[in-house]
C-alpha cells in the first residue's frame, strides 16, 4: 500500500456558499484529513423539480472551502417521504463520479459519513466497484435504527462496512447492538479550535459585544431544531430569572429544515414575557461564537440527542460550566460539580435547579479549559487514518484481501 492512502468522503452536509456552516464538523475532520491522505470531497446535494430546485451554487461542478475542493453531485430526492429510496438516489448521484476517480487512481477507501443515506448508498457502490467502505456514524442513527424501513438498511450497512467510526461512546455501543463486530467499530470524537476556543478575559469579551457588564449571561448553541429542546431550556431560564432577574440567555444557531420550531419559540418568548432577556443571535462564525461564550457565565443546552456535541466541547475549551443533559458523549465530559452539571432530557424544573447552582457558584475557567481531553484535528485524522490502515492490514504488516460479506465488501486476512 501506498504511504498515503487514496480516499474519496462522501457527505450531503458540507459548508457551501450560501450555508458556511453546514457540516463544518465534518469538514474540519477532512480538511486535516487531507494533510495526510490523498482527499477527495464528493458532496451530494438533493433536489426535486419545482418542490426543492436544485440550489444555484450546486449547478457549478464543485466549490471550494479553505483551498480544499468539494465536487457537486446533483442528487434526486421526494422532500419529506420515500425516505427509504434516498440511499438509492445518493448511489445514483456519486457512481459515476466515483467510477472515474477510481479509474484514474485506484481508491484505498470510500469514506461515508452518517449512516443513512450515505453510509447505505457507499456500502452498495463500494460492492460494486471492489472499494473498502468505512461509515462515520455522528447522532442521527439513534433514530434511525428503529424506522421500519431505514432501520434493517443502516444495520446491514454498519455490518458489511469495513470499518465504522463512532464520534461517541455511546453510538459505538448503538453499532455493536446492532450486531457489528466490536474490533470493527472506533471512537473517535471530535476535535476543536484551540486558538480560538479558549478561556478569555471575560469583561473585553462583554465590551467587544457591547452588553452590560452586570448580570448572568447564559449561551445556548445549536440549531432551531427540536431534537435541541431550545423550548426546554427557555421554559428552565424563565426559572433562573426568578433567581436572576438581571440574566440574560443568548441563542446561536440558525433556522434550518424545521420552518416551524424556529416561530414557534419566538411565541414561547412573548407567552413568558422574556422579550428583553432571550437573544436569538443566528448563524455566527466560529470566532464570534467563541467571544460569546467567553463573555458568558454558562453553557446550557437541554438537547434529546446527540453523539459528539461540539457546542459542549467549545464550551469547556472557553472554561465555561456546562449544563446539559446525559445523551451521547455529554456524561463522559461533564461532571457533576466539576466542570457543570447534568439534567434528564425535557425536565425544564430539573434544568433550571441545576442552572441556578451553577450561577451561584464561582468556577476556575482555565482549570475547566486544561482538564478537557480532546485533541486537535490533526489528532482526529491520524486516528482515523490509523484506524484505516489497522482494517485493510493485517497486525504484521501483511496486506489483507478484500472480499465479500454479506454482500459488501469485508477484509479478511491472507
Amino acid at each position: 500500500m501506498e504511504s498515503q492512502l487514496e480516499v474519496v468522503s462522501v457527505c450531503r452536509s458540507l459548508p457551501s456558499p450560501v450555508n458556511p456552516s453546514d457540516g463544518i464538523f465534518v469538514f474540519n475532520r477532512l480538511n486535516a484529513l487531507s494533510r495526510q491522505a490523498r482527499v477527495s470531497i464528493v458532496q451530494p446535494v438533493p433536489w426535486c423539480p419545482v418542490l426543492a430546485p436544485l440550489p444555484g451554487w450546486a449547478r457549478e461542478p464543485a466549490h471550494r472551502v479553505q483551498d480544499r475542493t468539494i465536487e457537486h453531485a446533483p442528487m434526486f430526492y421526494v422532500p419529506k417521504i420515500l425516505k427509504s429510496l434516498d440511499p438509492f438516489w445518493l448511489d445514483r448521484s456519486i457512481a459515476r463520479i466515483v467510477a472515474r476517480k477510481h479509474a484514474q487512481r485506484p481508491i484505498d477507501v470510500l469514506d461515508a459519513h452518517f449512516g443513512h443515506p450515505e453510509g447505505v448508498a457507499c456500502v452498495r457502490l463500494a460492492r460494486r466497484l471492489g472499494i473498502p467502505v468505512f461509515i462515520t456514524i455522528r447522532g442521527f442513527e439513534n433514530e434511525y435504527v428503529d424506522k421500519p424501513v431505514i432501520g434493517p438498511m443502516l444495520i446491514q450497512a454498519m455490518r458489511d462496512a469495513t470499518g465504522t467510526i463512532a464520534v461517541s461512546h455511546s453510538l459505538r455501543e448503538l453499532a455493536i447492538r446492532c450486531g457489528v463486530a466490536p474490533e470493527k467499530v472506533k471512537v473517535v470524537h471530535n476535535a476543536i479550535d484551540r486558538a480560538v476556543f479558549r478561556p478569555r478575559d471575560r469583561a473585553a469579551c462583554r465590551s467587544e459585544l457591547g452588553i452590560p457588564q452586570q448580570g448572568r449571561v447564559v449561551v445556548s448553541i445549536g440549531h432551531l431544531t427540536a431534537r435541541k429542546r431550545h423550548h426546554i431550556l427557555i421554559d428552565a431560564f424563565a426559572r433562573v430569572r426568578q433567581e436572576f432577574p438581571d440574566a440574560t440567555l443568548v441563542v446561536i444557531g440558525g433556522k434550518v429544515f424545521e420552518r416551524e420550531y424556529p416561530q414557534q419559540l419566538a411565541d414561547q418568548v412573548r407567552r413568558l414575557g422574556l422579550e428583553s432577556a432571550v437573544k436569538f443571535e443566528g448563524n455566527l462564525p466560529p470566532a464570534k461564537v467563541a467571544t460569546w461564550l467567553a463573555a458568558a457565565d454558562a453553557f446550557a443546552l437541554g438537547t434529546a440527542r446527540e453523539g459528539c456535541c461540539n457546542a459542549v466541547l467549545e464550551a469547556l475549551a472557553c472554561g465555561l460550566p456546562v449544563v446539559t443533559t446525559p445523551v451521547g458523549d455529554n456524561a463522559y465530559f461533564v461532571k457533576d460539580g466539576e466542570n457543570g452539571y447534568l439534567s434528564e432530557v425535557d425536565d425544564s424544573v430539573a434544568m433550571a435547579a441545576v442552572l441556578v447552582r451553577t450561577l451561584q457558584r464561582s468556577w476556575d475557567a482555565g482549570e475547566i479549559s486544561r482538564r478537557l481531553a480532546v485533541g486537535a484535528w490533526d489528532d482526529v485524522a491520524t486516528q482515523v487514518l490509523e484506524f484505516f490502515r489497522a482494517s485493510l492490514t493485517g497486525r504484521h504488516g501483511t496486506q489483507q484481501a478484500r472480499v465479500l460479506v454479506g454482500g459488501a465488501p469485508s477484509i479478511e486476512s491472507n
